[in-house]
């Protein structure tokens, strides 16, 4: 009980630490904004290793998976208001570049069947880039946002293998694999940390 109550003792103060810091790193607008979101957003994707998770979508469907979460970023900030033309900042973007890439991965543990037996990992890597323009005097602000996610491995277990009292040791590996949805996912959480630097920025440029 001792041991429990110094590890909440710890956490607590920590937990609100990370807290802390995460509400100050969101920017506040003091002001109402108009904001317009420019309709050319350059995709690259590449390819280097051998799953095809970023073949699931077309470069239409990542644009507007991207700025779906652009827009659900930026519509959900107090004070900001996105407009079709005219607005007082525009947001312009450089690209959103997706890279898929696989990697081995060699089970070691010496008291697994699975020791030394390899999986192959996939990671999707999310850079999007652009610029802020205060559109009355065209200053502008550079902005990067990124996301990624890998394929990992796991010996817990499945809830299949609960059910058929399998592994109960917990020394079969099998692999915790993305789904066809992973890349869209990505996208649009790529596009809402987008929001989060644009919406710093506007903040920065206000007069």
């Amino acid at each position: 009980m001792k041991t429990r109550l110094k590890l909440l003792t710890l956490v607590l103060p920590i937990s609100l630490l990370l807290s802390g810091c995460y509400v100050n790193l969101q920017s506040k607008i003091d002001r109402e904004v108009k904001v317009e979101i420019s309709g050319n957003v350059p995709v690259v994707i590449s390819n280097t290793g051998n799953s095809n998770f970023t073949t699931y979508m077309t470069q239409e469907q990542y644009v507007e998976a991207y700025i779906k979460g652009l827009k659900s970023e930026l519509g959900g900030t107090e004070n900001v208001i996105i407009v079709e033309s005219g607005g007082e900042f525009l947001i312009t973007f450089d690209q959103v570049e997706v890279k898929e890439s696989t990697k081995i991965e060699t089970i070691n543990d010496t008291d697994s069947d699975d020791h030394g037996k390899e999986f192959e990992l996939t990671t999707l890597n999310f850079v999007a880039s652009g610029k802020v323009q205060r559109v009355s005097d065209g200053s502008t602000r550079s902005w990067t946002a990124y996301k990624d996610k890998s394929e990992s491995t796991t010996s817990s277990r499945s809830a299949g293998q609960i059910i058929t009292g399998d592994n109960k040791d917990k020394t079969e590996y099998r692999e915790k694999t993305f789904d066809s949805g992973t890349a869209e996912d990505l996208t649009q959480k790529t596009g809402r940390r987008s929001g989060v630097v644009v919406v710093r920025d506007i903040g920065k440029l206000i007069k």
